[in-house]
C-alpha cells in the first residue's frame, strides 16, 4: 500500500514537470520570434516622382541605379550623393543623366556609397548597405531645380 501511494506521488509530479517543460518551450519560442529582428528587404526609395528600377551595390561600395522618371518634364540629374552621413545634403558628385518623362535611365553608374564615418562602404557579399540617396536635378523645359532624398537598403553582390 506505501508503495503505491510513493509511485502515483511520482506520477503526480512527473505529470507536472513535463506541464512546466512544455510551457516553458512555448514561452522560449514566443520570445524567440517577437525579439528577432525581421528580414531585411532590399528597397530605394528616392520620391514618387523618381522611382528605383535596379539597383545594386558590389563589395567595394560601388553603386549602380536605373531610375524611372514621372515628373511630367524632362529632367537632368546634376548631383547624386549616396552616404550613411545624417548632414550631407549639400554635397553630392557632379552626374549628367538627361532622362525624358515616363523613361527609365541609368542615373548612378559605380559611383562609390559612404558610411556614416566618411569612409568607402566596402562589404562582404550578402551583407547590407542601408544609407540616404541625396539626388540634384534641373526640370529642362521649366530650368526649377530640385532635390530630393531618398533612402536605399541594397545587398552587397
Amino acid at each position: 500500500m506505501m508503495q503505491r501511494r510513493g509511485q502515483s506521488a511520482v506520477e503526480y509530479l512527473s505529470v507536472y514537470a513535463i506541464a512546466f517543460m512544455i510551457v516553458l518551450v512555448v514561452i522560449a519560442a514566443v520570445y524567440y520570434m517577437w525579439t528577432s529582428h525581421s528580414p531585411v528587404t532590399p528597397s530605394c526609395d528616392i520620391s514618387t516622382d523618381i522611382i528605383c528600377t535596379d539597383f545594386y551595390i558590389n563589395q567595394t561600395g560601388n553603386l549602380t541605379v536605373m531610375v524611372r522618371q514621372t515628373t511630367g518634364h524632362s529632367i537632368n540629374i546634376i548631383g547624386i550623393n549616396c552616404t550613411a552621413q545624417e548632414n550631407a545634403a549639400q554635397i553630392t558628385r557632379p552626374v549628367n543623366v538627361q532622362i525624358s518623362d515616363g523613361e527609365q535611365g541609368l542615373a548612378v553608374n559605380g559611383q562609390p556609397c559612404y558610411l556614416a564615418s566618411g569612409s568607402a562602404a566596402s562589404g562582404t557579399t550578402g551583407n547590407f548597405y542601408k544609407g540616404k540617396l541625396f539626388v540634384k536635378y534641373t526640370e529642362t523645359d521649366t530650368l526649377m531645380n530640385h532635390s530630393v532624398i531618398g533612402r536605399i537598403v541594397v545587398r552587397y553582390e
